[in-house]
């Protein structure tokens, strides 16, 4: 039986009181914390850092071998207890930052599974095809993908058919998040789904198809997710 505290008839966790007490203690004394709440968020993202370089540097031991990537998963990471969160920008919940215009600093043919969401966009078409025959290379054979990135047919038809401008826009050219990545942020490149589905299978890639959207992370009126397996 959990430790609880009776009260009113009613059993409480005993966590339930800690964090009520704590609350009151907050309120009363913000008006001297609230100068100093910075430093909160300054503990909180290096212990984030923390422990995704202990993470990282464990999978590194190993050669990265079964590996499941998470690409560019930024400030949102998908899962980061399965995923290895990797990234351009070197923010508090990332794991591994390096260059995707760059050969990637990961042997051939070691990750189990690569899941890259609204990251293709923010590159040129030459930096795509690069970033896509990585994957290829990186992945090992029987290995999945999982891209998703703007529709731009499926912007481009809600601009005609008068949907929401902010919307149509935020597509088409990208969302402000914030200084330190605005750049990054800006989109310079889509492909329509059937031009992502021939290019992967180009590269190599089989059983490559076109799935739901059915994420949750992104408007599935205008993205799309594309899935395919590197061949044994």
């Amino acid at each position: 039986m959990r430790a609880g505290i009776h009260a009113r008839g009613q059993v409480w966790p005993l966590s339930f009181f800690v964090y009520d007490a704590s609350m009151k203690l907050l309120d009363r004394y913000y008006k001297y914390i609230r100068p100093y709440r910075f430093l909160y968020g300054w503990a909180k993202d290096s212990y984030s850092r923390m422990q995704c370089s202990a993470r990282a540097e464990e999978w590194r031991k190993k050669g990265f071998r079964g590996a499941k990537l998470d690409i560019c998963g930024g400030r949102n990471p998908l899962n980061p207890k399965e995923y290895l969160n990797v990234d351009l920008a070197p923010l508090p919940k990332v794991d591994l930052i390096f260059d995707l215009r760059e050969r990637f600093p990961i042997d051939d043919n070691v990750i189990a599974e690569i899941f890259s969401a609204a990251t293709l966009e923010h590159f040129r078409k030459g930096d795509d095809l690069h970033i896509l025959r990585e994957f290829y290379r990186i992945l090992m054979p029987g290995g999945l993908l999982r891209v998703s990135t703007p529709d731009i047919e499926a912007i481009a038809r809600g601009l005609l058919a008068g949907d929401d401008l902010d919307v149509v826009n935020q597509h088409f050219f990208g969302k402000y998040k914030g200084d330190e990545t605005d750049d990054l942020d800006l989109h310079r490149w889509m492909f329509p789904a059937k031009k992502m589905i021939e290019t992967l299978r180009e590269i190599g890639f089989t059983k490559v198809e076109q799935i739901p959207m059915d994420l949750g992370l992104h408007d599935p009126k205008y993205n799309y997710l594309v899935r395919a397996v590197k061949p044994l």
